[in-house]
């Protein structure tokens, strides 16, 4: 009986985390598409944290269907992802909801992106009860890297990101990061605020991961 329930488990987080993988890789491939078709920059969408972070959950999600779990140098990649993309659903339904006016398919891959897979995931993680190691810290790296990529990229060229509906283009991807229009000292709090929730909820996952594992 335990060995069947335990099968069964397995099969459901892999499902769950199949679907989770073909939701982000649609609306990503196809968001991309779109920006490519529209003669936009393919390096500042990429440049994104909200499309880096649901690239990050894709991977893992992939890993997770068919392999069942995920262990080793895998898991820092994972919990970048579950905590980028706790980030990217939290942020942009606190600060950036009601910016743009979206129509069309836009409307679904906006969804996808900033509520389905920001949910899923977290549902996604109380399903497969992965018991994250002190290597999982290492997660850390990929939003240090974006920061002073996006911060650098800003003050050393000038890319033209789309800004709040009606304002003209941004040198950043959110207008919250933009030092210019701000000032540092804002933009310093702003990250600040955000790092202290980013190690929180790392410090939580790891935390709940070792009472749920299996």
């Amino acid at each position: 009986m335990h060995d069947a329930e335990t099968r069964t488990r397995v099969t459901r987080t892999r499902v769950w985390f199949g679907v989770m993988a073909a939701l982000g890789l649609w609306a990503t491939v196809g968001q991309a598409m779109r920006v490519a078709d529209e003669g936009r920059s393919l390096v500042n969408f990429f440049s994104y944290f909200t499309i880096e972070s649901n690239i990050l959950v894709l991977l893992t999600a992939t890993v997770i269907a068919l392999r069942g779990g995920i262990d080793g140098w895998w898991q820092p990649v994972y919990l970048a992802g579950l905590v980028g993309i706790v980030i990217t659903g939290v942020v942009y339904h606190l600060l950036l909801a009601g910016q743009q006016v979206l129509v069309g398919i836009d409307v679904w891959y906006n969804l996808v992106h900033h509520t389905l897979v920001p949910v899923g995931s977290v549902i996604g993680f109380f399903l497969l009860r992965p018991r994250l190691e002190r290597r999982a810290w290492w997660f850390l790296v990929w939003p240090v890297a974006w920061v002073a990529y996006t911060l650098l990229r800003a003050g050393v060229s000038t890319p033209q990101f789309v800004g709040p509906e009606g304002e003209p283009p941004i040198p950043v991807p959110y207008d919250f990061l933009d030092a210019a229009d701000r000032g540092w000292g804002q933009v310093t709090v702003m990250l600040a605020v955000i790092a202290v929730g980013a190690i929180g909820i790392a410090a939580a996952a790891i935390a709940a991961s070792r009472r749920i594992a299996r």
